[in-house]
C-alpha cells in the first residue's frame, strides 16, 4: 500500500473528545484539527443551524482497533 494511503487510514485520537478517528477524515475548523463528530458539533454551534451534508457519515474506528494498531506499531520498533 502506498505511504500516503497508509497515513489516511491511520487511526488517531481526537484531541477534543479523546475518541479514535481515521487521520484521513480529520477536519480543520477554527485552527483546530477535529474528528467528524467534533467538527459537526462545532460547525453547528458556529453557524447556529443543522449540518445537512452527508460527507461526515461512514464507519468510524473503535478504541480496540486503535489499541491493536498501536500494539503493532510498538512491536515494530
Amino acid at each position: 500500500m502506498a505511504k500516503h494511503t497508509e497515513q489516511k487510514e491511520k487511526i488517531v485520537i481526537c484531541k477534543e473528545c479523546q475518541k479514535p478517528e481515521y487521520w484521513g477524515t480529520m477536519r480543520w475548523l477554527e485552527g483546530r484539527c477535529l474528528c467528524r463528530r467534533c467538527y459537526r458539533a462545532r460547525w453547528e454551534r458556529l453557524n447556529q443551524q443543522e449540518y445537512k451534508w452527508d460527507d461526515l457519515d461512514g464507519p468510524r474506528p473503535t478504541m480496540e482497533e486503535y489499541q491493536e494498531q498501536e500494539g503493532e506499531t510498538n512491536d515494530g520498533k
